[in-house]
């Protein structure tokens, strides 16, 4: 996917400023308050990001959409997924 085919996100979480782990902790946190297929926006300026949310999305059974760089943020869309759903496209 790319920038402009991405689904609207239902929450933004801005993480600017904070490091490992704190953006994945607060990313978990912002998930449990959304239902099952909204999407979360989380931007982050540490580049850890990048590889950091795919691996999670993996872990907690939700879908990456997408991480890329937007200047000097990171933007990484997130799925959330139900109990025992597929984790489906998970890049």
């Amino acid at each position: 996917m790319d920038a402009a085919t991405l689904p609207a996100p239902a929450l933004t979480l801005d993480t600017s400023g904070l490091l490992c782990p704190i953006p994945i902790v607060k990313t978990a946190a912002a998930v449990k308050g959304l239902a099952v297929g909204d999407v979360l926006l989380v931007i982050a300026t540490d580049p850890g990001i990048a590889s950091d949310m795919p691996l999670w999305c993996r872990a907690t059974r939700h879908v990456h959409l997408a991480t890329f760089r937007d200047g000097a943020r990171w933007k990484s869309y997130v799925r959330k997924l139900g109990r025992g759903a597929p984790a489906g496209d998970d890049r």
